[in-house]
């Protein structure tokens, strides 16, 4: 009787995970006896070579990828578009480079196979990694999680010139805009995936964590109490493609990634590079951006090694669309003052509203070579510097409080300056070892630091000896990290069609520092008439009491799954403990699956359990009076407003507690499907349900009779601080179809349409601590909860075509952003801001294969958001579109022109 083959079950994988990978070579398990393959014989491996190119001029694509099908084996073409793989027959060869078609083709005894690739401006079958650890390639449509890949093309051709705004106008579920007169908000552009915060959204480089922004936003804006990562400081130029994985990810790549991920592929060509110019201008004449950028690739070695370069520099001047000033000048007194305005010949266009004023220079570098036979050495990272200009509200000679007429007889606007710079380097080797595993061990560092300046204002608590010119200090924030990365691609595991396993740890270190300005931007002076406002006006410097320098360290381990079960059926888990050293540990895990009914259709699936710990910003960051506008008792202006940290002793008299980690449970379930040859659609639904989410607390009456026992000869009149509040559930549906069509070489049509449905609504009542119970007002006001629920666009459509006919290319794009409603704290000054559609046109034409020329406009039909419809919200007539909440900005129409030159 002959002995039976039992296959392996998932408890065996288990079983065999937790033995390690030695277990893995041993087929035997105590009391049963199974072999991996019944009387296997490995088929022969045979060497297959061929070439890619352009199917539209036959040009070669150099670098693209070739890989085999469920494995993790695969190679990348040449710089003339050579390759050369080891297959069996059988292999299914996946051949993909960004901003063309993938293909598909099953090895059946060739020795040459040659691909012609079709250009396409929406390709869905790139081959990503992104969304497992998994070591095997696999095409973004076979993944169970839901993946946008944007190439270089993509992105250049929405004729922005920065990162966020250029993927604002390329994917539903992500929004970045432009913010005025809203503190650190004017140098970092808050960026979100899938409705929610900035922080909520895990930003990687080459599969690498990127570090966060310095800054911390306290003001009343989209992501206020967050800090996120500022997209902007990736020069565009050096960027080969976008992966937005919009699932969340914690339990594989750490905290942060409730929303998803956003990853950036450098560039990685060894010969050749490009050339571009951009030059732009808005209808109403201003905002002119001018926008150069070179990227070249040297070899690097003797074997397909690669050092890849980009430097990249941009200046845009300041847009204004501020109003005229009709508030009081000089008097209160309306017939005195209209005398004063008259005699003083006093212009009342005084503002500037609008975006900032940006000078920005980045070199950033990509590269890879041999280290002898068995191991590769990897660095990448980059420098950005950005010179920035904000500005901000009129401050009036007749506001006793603010005015020193001695110095400003006709008032002041302030400027705010600020210096903000970003470095970050990686180092790793990497090697398959004689088992098959790839290790990849690596070192990164990277930081941001924002230095900020208050000019043309006063100090008016020290009268005629204010300076004029304040340095108000320095936020900075760091990290370093330590990786190491085990994977493997196993076939033929008893019944199992494959099963891919990778594992390993992530050691971080983060520092977090606030550098004290100069004393006049924060110290009280001798003046005390008319109870003086304290500090540089309308930024007040970092207080001595204030400045910080913290660090804190993590280490987190994790271990990923992924099999194909059958042909069709794909199951993938993970799971991940973290502990920090300032707040305590965390378990996170995920579990995801797909189901391909046929190769025209697929359902796919996951259930996360994640988490985000709190940021340092949010542990560490304090201001004893922060100038916040706000409108308190009916009356909108700058208040100072006192930032305490959790560990204050007036806020743990309150009994708020220390702040934990957010921890989530999300669901996601969608489907592919490939209608007919050319058409390609996925839907995705998602719940995404936030427990413990970090808010600020609104700005409390110290006063009151619930603060005054604590409060009482603090000196602080208004308060403020983070708890982990309140729950929060979104709800959504992402939506991509896309079709491509091509006409003989010579022609070819793309088409595109996606969108996008979400809903972030707060779940129960407000966790209060029994001390602050009594508050009227609460603990968080009704303007933090709107931030979360309806700041954002509900909806968000975007369609686009595009036609090339020989050498000429024309794109159409009209995005659609849902209303947006800004509360206030009180409700009959809340408004709703009505739905609007930007439309982008541009042409593109070929002189030669090197040399392309675009014209272009953004808002064509030079739509603004609507107006403010309350005057009192509107800083006197300075600020006519709201500060609050932000659809696309409002700069109107931008024309450019860019230009492309190939080497």
């Amino acid at each position: 009787m002959k002995r039976p083959v039992h296959t392996l079950t998932w408890a065996c994988c288990a079983s065999l995970l937790l033995a390690g990978p030695a277990a893995l070579a041993k087929p035997a398990v105590t009391g049963t006896t199974f072999t991996l393959a019944k009387h296997a014989v490995a088929p022969a491996r045979r060497p297959l070579k061929g070439r890619l190119t352009d199917g539209a001029d036959n040009a070669p694509l150099a670098f693209a990828s070739v890989a085999i099908k469920g494995t993790n084996r695969g190679t990348s073409t040449d710089a003339e578009g050579n390759y050369k793989l080891d297959v069996e027959d059988g292999d299914i060869l996946v051949v993909s480079y960004v901003g063309y078609e993938t293909r598909e083709i099953k090895v059946e005894g060739q020795e040459t196979l040659n691909f012609a690739l079709k250009s396409t401006s929406h390709a869905m079958g790139d081959v990503v990694v992104l969304g497992s650890r998994a070591s095997e390639a696999r095409t973004n449509v076979d993944l169970p999680v839901p993946v946008d890949v944007l190439s270089a093309k993509e992105i250049t051709k929405t004729g922005q010139t920065e990162l966020g705004q250029m993927i604002h106008f390329l994917a539903p579920s992500f929004n970045s805009t432009k913010h005025a007169i809203s503190n650190v908000t004017s140098y970092v552009d808050p960026a979100t995936l899938r409705g929610l915060g900035p922080d909520q959204t895990l930003v990687l480089v080459n599969g690498k964590r990127r570090h966060q922004s310095s800054a911390l936003n306290v003001n009343n804006v989209v992501g206020r109490g967050s800090v996120g990562t500022d997209l902007n400081a990736i020069p565009t130029a050096a960027i080969e493609r976008v992966e937005i994985l919009r699932d969340g990810a914690a339990a594989q790549y750490g905290s942060d990634a409730i929303a998803g991920i956003v990853n950036l592929v450098l560039k990685k060509a060894p010969r050749g590079g490009t050339v571009t110019g951009n030059y732009g201008i808005t209808k109403e004449g201003d905002g002119d951006t001018y926008d150069a950028g070179v990227n070249f690739g040297l070899p690097l070695g003797k074997r397909d090694g690669f050092f890849n370069t980009t430097v990249q520099l941009h200046h845009n001047e300041p847009t204004d669309r501020s109003g005229d000033y009709n508030g009081a000048v000089y008097s209160t007194n309306p017939e005195q003052d209209a005398t004063l305005i008259a005699q003083n010949n006093f212009n009342r266009h005084v503002t500037t509203y609008g975006t900032a004023k940006n000078t920005m220079g980045q070199l950033f570098y990509n590269g890879e070579t041999k280290l002898g036979e068995a191991w590769t050495l990897y660095s990448f990272g980059g420098y950005s510097r950005k010179d920035m200009t904000a500005y901000g509200f009129f401050r009036q000679p007749s506001n006793k409080r603010r005015a020193v007429l001695s110095l400003f007889p006709n008032g002041y606007n302030p400027v705010f300056p600020a210096k903000v710079q970003d470095l970050a380097s990686t180092v790793g080797v990497r090697r398959t070892t004689a088992g098959g595993w790839n290790l990849d061990v690596s070192a990164g560092f990277g930081g941001n630091s924002i230095e900020t300046y208050a000019n043309h204002t006063v100090n008016p608590s020290y009268g005629s000896a204010s300076p004029t010119d304040f340095y108000t200090g320095t936020n900075k924030f760091g990290q370093a990290l330590l990786n190491v990365n085990m994977a493997k691609s196993l076939t033929k595991i008893g019944g199992l069609k494959s099963l891919s396993l990778a594992y390993g740890g992530e050691f971080r270190m983060e520092r977090y520092q606030l550098v004290a300005g100069d004393e006049a931007s924060w110290k009280k002076g001798p003046v005390t008439a008319n109870n003086p406002d304290v500090g540089s006006s309308g930024r007040e410097g970092i207080g001595e009491q204030n400045a910080v320098k913290r660090t804190r360290n993590n280490v987190g381990l994790y271990v990923d799954l992924l099999s194909d079960i059958t042909d069709k059926l794909l199951v993938g888990t993970a799971a991940r403990v973290e502990r920090y050293s300032d707040f305590g540990a965390n378990v996170s895990g995920k579990l995801s699956t797909r189901y391909k009914f046929s190769d025209l259709f697929s359902v796919r699936g996951s259930v996360n359990r994640g988490f985000r710990a709190p940021s340092m910003h949010q542990l560490y960051y304090s201001n004893n009076a922060d100038a916040q506008w706000l409108t308190i008792n009916g009356v909108f202006d700058s208040y100072p407003i006192a930032h305490l940290r959790n560990d204050n002793p007036y806020i743990q008299q309150l009994g708020v507690g220390k702040l934990k980690a957010e921890t989530t449970l999300d669901y996601n379930l969608g489907f592919t499907a490939q209608i007919g040859p050319n058409l390609q659609l996925t839907s995705d639904l998602y719940q995404i349900d936030i427990k413990d989410r970090i808010v600020i607390s609104g700005q409390l009456d110290a006063t009151s009779p619930a603060l005054a026992p604590v409060f009482q000869g603090s000196g602080i009149a208004q308060v403020q601080f983070f708890s982990n509040a309140l729950d929060t559930r979104t709800r959504g549906l992402d939506v991509v179809a896309a079709y491509r069509q091509s006409y003989g070489k010579d022609q070819e049509l793309n088409l595109s349409a996606s969108m996008m449905l979400n809903e972030t609504k707060v779940r129960g009542d407000v966790r209060t601590p029994d001390k602050l119970a009594s508050l009227s007002s609460g603990l968080i006001d009704r303007v933090m909860v709107g931030l979360i629920e309806v700041a954002q666009p509900r909806s968000k459509a975007i369609g686009s075509v595009s036609y090339r006919y020989k050498k000429l290319e024309g794109t159409l794009r009209a995005t659609r952003f849902g209303e947006v409603t800004a509360r206030q704290s009180d409700p009959t000054l809340d408004q709703t801001f009505r739905a609007k559609i930007v439309t982008d046109a541009s042409v593109a034409y070929g002189f030669t294969p090197r040399l392309n020329l675009t014209l272009g406009v953004n808002n064509l039909f030079n739509v603004y958001p609507d107006q403010i419809a309350f005057p009192s919200l509107t800083a006197s007539g300075q600020t006519p579109y709201t500060r609050f909440t932000s659809q696309f900005g409002f700069m109107g129409a931008y024309y450019f022109t860019a230009l492309k030159y190939s080497f």
